[in-house]
């Protein structure tokens, strides 16, 4: 049985290979002549992974055992302190928890009481629960304060630091969820928690749900990066409808954000017994408490992780293949994390039958790259892949162009004139249409007639002209192409791809905009852009379709460099040169300043580690050329 881990578009190639080599798929028309075998094996395909995919958990945070034991409450009452759990209430909690000369026994006797107490009222009154997990981590900050965050010693204070402030957390976020800035009222009952924030922006809405990784050894990614350290790693998760800030449009597609969390006993007690501190882990390696430096953890791959596995189990990447409206309605421009103006845009555009999640393994290597986060902020483009490669590529244009006005409307942000695309497979052609001049070339290349004699309502003349006629992004200046087919690939013309044109749903806003250019114009546009074809992203890729020869002739601009990255498995005869899906020569058809070839696969060239290493070194050359430029300016 396949698992959701496995259902990929990889395998998806697979299947529908197989099942043609069989001979059951041979064309068009034996697909209809078994179309209930076909969709119930295509139904088979997508339903198999029903098992859950994830290797993760984000569910509750597991809390250690109980250490409170008859021992213990007699130490207490030796020392005049709480000792019971009748007499643990927030009242003699709180002036335990200010006494100053508490010594490590104290601490690790009231740090016990707090947390059997906070495990059994649990079960019964949640909210009270969270205040005296709340209670419980303070007392075991002020033992790793004193002992030291990396002190052996220290081991059952941390775990249960660790326990409290996740299940503080995951219950008082039940009803109203979190908030970031100011006080965060969980609930009537208990005392509210001053919250404050390191390194985000004070936009509440983004940071209103949060979870608690878990971590393990069963990860998707190849490679999972942590730091350890004082706090609780968490993400969040961006609740952007909610919000009126126009700057929270570009995370509607709800792309986690990692942070840490610290709860520590307030100096100001008229503000609550306790604090709470949200850092920006990616932003700061310490922090500063009562004068000292404390190392903060960081988990810097659970955002990563929890994107590719919802994308697994959404099956967006298919689904979105075969309803194009359903792909089309998350259709734009998105960030990986709250924009920051002085971080320069890495664009990343997915290929066919794809969706952003297939870049989060490459984001997760670049990421640890010293220069590389502090300097760049990765944002990402998503669209329906059944659609129109040239519709698709206006769109992308209009949303790059709508979010630099919106970022920068008076144009003097240096960081945003640095930009850098990087496109896989079909993503590279849509990143080519940025970095090109259309001139008179492709319309001449699809009309007969001129534009000015077309006929039809002004909005569809007018995504008719933005769609034929364009001119190099002036803000980009690099982009990279991961194994893209120029011109084109065999795929396209193999029973695979036959199958994939027949099933693919292109959005309807294309269709009909080429259909009214059809009907109203119907001898103006060349054969195979007629409505009767109706033209799909796979269709386009064709090795004989007229718009890749046009668009293969188009003016690059002079300003932008180039670099490829093209996949070659060493295959003994030059004609089969390639990554298995996009041919070498294909790859390299267009111009490059650079050339890397990896041995490898389509489907896992844009992130294997020779790709990193180059996409390092081009994002590294922006760093030094844009630096030359600022210098150069003063």
């Amino acid at each position: 049985m396949f698992g959701l881990a496995e259902t990929s578009p990889l395998s998806v190639y697979r299947f529908i290979l197989l099942f043609s080599k069989g001979g059951m798929l041979v064309n068009h028309v034996q697909v209809r002549r078994f179309p209930v075998l076909f969709l119930l094996l295509l139904s088979f395909l997508l339903s198999a992974g029903c098992r859950s995919s994830s290797k993760r958990s984000f569910s509750y945070y597991p809390l250690p055992s109980s250490r409170w034991t008859q021992q213990t409450e007699q130490y207490l009452v030796s020392r005049q302190l709480p000792s019971k759990l009748t007499e643990a209430n927030p009242q003699s909690l709180l002036r335990a928890l200010r006494e100053k000369n508490l010594n490590l026994t104290d601490l690790e006797s009231m740090m016990e009481l707090s947390f059997e107490k906070a495990d059994l009222t649990d079960d019964t009154d949640i909210y009270s629960a969270v205040e005296y997990y709340a209670y419980a981590a303070c007392f075991a900050w002020r033992i790793l304060d004193r002992e030291g965050f990396d002190n052996p010693k220290t081991q059952r204070a941390s775990d249960v630091y660790q326990a409290c402030l996740a299940r503080v957390l995951e219950d008082g976020t039940r009803d109203k969820g979190f908030q970031m800035n100011g006080q965060w009222n969980v609930h009537e009952k208990i005392p509210s928690f001053p919250v404050y924030s390191h390194g985000f922006p004070n936009r509440t809405h983004l940071f209103r749900n949060v979870t608690v990784p878990k971590t393990d050894t069963n990860y998707n990614l190849t490679n999972y990066y942590v730091r350890k350290g004082a706090g609780l790693p968490v993400i969040f998760h961006p609740d952007a409808n909610a919000s009126s800030d126009p700057l929270d449009i570009y995370h509607n597609l709800g792309h986690p954000m990692s942070a840490t969390i610290i709860v520590l006993p307030n100096d100001d007690l008229e503000k609550g017994f306790c604090r709470i501190e949200v850092v920006n882990s990616r932003a700061y390696s310490t922090i500063k408490v009562s004068g000292k430096e404390i190392p903060l953890a960081g988990d810097f791959s659970a955002a990563y992780q929890e994107m590719h596995e919802r994308d697994l189990s959404s099956k967006l990447w298919i689904m979105g293949f075969l309803d194009g409206d359903r792909e089309s309605k998350f259709q734009g421009l998105y960030m990986a994390e709250p924009y920051n103006p002085d971080k320069i845009p890495v664009v990343f555009v997915h290929g066919l039958l794809s969706t952003p999640a297939t870049w989060m393994e490459t984001m997760n290597e670049l990421d640890q790259i010293p220069g590389i986060k502090e300097r760049y902020q990765f944002w990402f483009y998503m669209y329906p892949t059944s659609g129109s490669i040239l519709l698709n590529g206006t769109d992308l244009r209009e949303n790059l162009q709508r979010t630099i006005h919106h970022l920068d409307p008076k144009n003097n942000n240096p960081a945003l004139k640095r930009m850098v695309l990087i496109g896989h497979s079909m993503g590279g052609l849509l990143a080519r249409l940025q970095v090109v001049y259309s001139d008179d070339k492709l319309y001449s290349g699809l009309c007969r007639v001129p534009f000015n004699e077309l006929q039809g309502k002004p909005t569809v003349l007018e995504l008719a002209k933005k769609t034929l006629f364009f001119e190099p992004n002036p803000n980009v200046s690099h982009v990279v192409y991961i194994g893209t087919p120029h011109n084109g690939s065999p795929l396209s013309f193999t029973p695979t791809g036959r199958l994939g044109s027949l099933i693919a749903h292109t959005p309807s806003w294309q269709k009909n905009f080429r259909s009214e250019l059809n009907e109203q114009n119907p001898n103006a546009f060349l054969p195979a852009f007629k409505i009767q074809s109706q033209p799909n992203s796979i269709d386009m890729l064709g090795f004989e379709n007229p718009f890749l020869k046009v668009f293969q002739g188009l003016r690059p601009s002079e300003h932008i460099q180039v670099h490829s990255i093209a996949g070659d498995m060493n295959q003994l005869f030059e004609s089969r040169k390639g990554d298995s899906v996009v041919p070498l020569t294909s790859a390299l058809a267009t111009k490059s300043d650079t050339v890397t070839i990896v041995q490898e696969r389509h489907m896992e060239l844009h992130h294997h580690p020779k790709t990193i290493s180059e996409i390092t070194r081009i994002l590294q050359l922006n760093i030094t050329e844009t630096d030359a430029l600022a210098s150069k300016a003063k």
